[in-house]
């Protein structure tokens, strides 16, 4: 039986944790434009007042469109990532079903106890490297749902903010 090394523990548990923080950081990032953009926006919409050539501002309009295109990638980037979980899921259950098919085939002979206590040793080890090494893909694959979500939102809440300040800037 091949056999792959485990990742260990605390490697695996520190790449996860450097994936929340970096989704922290992007999310921090997003609510801080996210906080200018409604200020600006707000501003924007007090200064047209009920002027209905001043409320044909693309700026009121474009928000719309923005929020529901960042809800369609962060929706297609999430099922991506629900993709990329349940790869690493199956690769377990293969690697599972292999393992079981094995250890029945090596003991489809005639009875040997040693063979026996060696073959379910090496279905045990080979099943635990196993579970060990998808749980801690699937841990990871996990704590990436919460960035590739967000990215789209990030994305389009900074180019906002940077367009609106440029705006204010200008008028």
């Amino acid at each position: 039986m091949t056999r792959e090394t485990p990742t260990p523990l605390a490697a695996r548990g520190a790449e996860v944790a450097a994936e929340l923080a970096a989704t922290t950081m992007v999310l921090g990032e997003t609510l801080w434009a996210a906080q200018q953009t409604i200020g600006l926006r707000a501003v924007r919409l007090a200064a047209a007042g009920f002027d209905p050539e001043r409320l044909r501002d693309p700026e009121f309009t474009t928000m719309v469109w923005e929020k529901l295109d960042a809800a369609l990638e962060a929706q297609n980037a999430l099922v991506a990532g629900l993709w990329s979980l349940s790869d690493v899921w199956l690769e377990w259950l293969a690697q599972q079903v292999r393992a079981t098919a094995q250890a029945s085939l090596e003991m489809a002979a005639p009875p040997d106890p040693i063979r026996y206590g060696g073959v379910a040793s090496d279905y045990v080890e080979t099943s635990l490297n196993a579970a060990e090494i998808a749980c801690g893909r699937m841990a990871l694959e996990a704590s990436r749902l919460g960035g590739r979500g967000l990215a789209p939102y990030h994305r389009a809440t900074n180019e906002n903010a940077r367009r609106l300040m440029q705006a204010a800037g200008e008028g």
